[in-house]
């Protein structure tokens, strides 16, 4: 292809990228939330240390600088370094170890992400078999980095991490006669129903476990745990199969009950939690049970992890 038209199509594909961006700051600016593709955006979104418009103006940037840089056609270089090369390199691994990010940590895409992704290696590939090379070594590098390794808060061992220590805190009570985990969106309806309802609970410890970043819950005397792991609580959803939120995880002397759905949650909370009595049977037919594993449900109380809930 000649050289030409190469950088007349990287130009193209750097306007369209930018242009998509620009488009995304203008509906965050104006309503205060951007466009999600999928429900995986809204969490990745609240799993960086920064603000999504931020990291939205950054993306602008790069993309423009790249469209502005390709019209300089006869002197690419500054005292033989190739700036294009060197922009183009610094946004694949950028965007790499972000999509990685997602795959092996978060366990969840952003579609969103995912496009702007593939503008970023549309751009790496058009500008020479020498740049496909460094992005292919790139892409394996930090697939491969992320692969082998376990992602925990500073100062916590794996082998030893909990649901008690991956909670966002806990609200402790006078003589409790039960420890309860609430895993749960901050951005799920069903799961501020449930929240509410445990404001006046008074013989349970009650741990919250968000499956992503909160800056505050409408719920009182909480102990923050500096610890906080979301992506931990996430793991525990996945590994058990589980879908949706909320979930509340009862632990008992010898076994584990995870209890699904806003109605059912709320009514075992009054029957347990508002009375120092032990509560001896539950109404509600467990759905599945394996050795010491119950699960009850009532799935049109839930949200999905997978599609917004409103």
């Amino acid at each position: 292809m000649e050289l030409k038209t190469k950088f007349k199509i990287m130009r193209f594909v750097a306007f369209g990228a930018s242009t998509i961006i620009a488009l995304q700051i203008l509906i965050r600016l104006i309503t205060g939330s951007s466009v999600c593709l999928n429900a995986g955006c809204k969490v990745v979104e609240s799993l960086t240390a920064i603000s999504p418009l931020y990291l939205n103006i950054l993306g602008f940037i790069f993309f423009q600088v790249v469209f502005w840089q390709l019209f300089n056609l006869k002197s690419k270089s500054l005292y033989d370094i190739d700036l294009i090369g060197l922009v183009l390199v610094s946004g694949l691994v950028f965007d790499t170890a972000l999509i990685a990010y997602q795959i092996f940590v978060a366990h969840i895409f952003c579609g969103y992400c995912l496009i702007i992704f593939v503008f970023v290696i549309v751009l790496n590939m058009l500008y020479g078999m020498r740049q496909m090379a460094i992005g292919v070594a790139i892409l394996s590098a930090i697939s491969l980095s992320f692969a082998i390794l376990t992602f925990f808060p500073i100062g916590a061992k794996s082998k030893t991490y909990s649901l008690k220590n991956a909670s966002y805190g806990v609200k402790s009570c006078s003589s409790p006669t039960k420890e309860i985990y609430l895993i749960f969106s901050s951005d799920c309806s069903h799961c501020q129903k449930v929240i509410e309802t445990l404001n006046n609970c008074n013989s349970c410890d009650l741990y919250l476990n968000p499956i992503d970043t909160i800056k505050s819950l409408n719920i009182s005397g909480v102990e923050l745990n500096r610890q906080f792991a979301p992506e931990i609580n996430r793991l525990i959803l996945k590994v058990l199969a589980i879908d949706s939120v909320p979930v509340l995880v009862v632990k008992d002397a010898e076994s584990y009950r995870f209890i699904r759905g806003e109605n059912t949650i709320i009514n075992f909370i009054r029957r347990a939690c508002f009375t120092h009595d032990e509560v001896l049977y539950f109404n509600e037919a467990p759905v599945s049970t394996d050795q010491d594993i119950t699960v009850i449900t009532d799935k049109d109380e839930e949200c999905s992890l997978a599609i917004d809930c409103d």
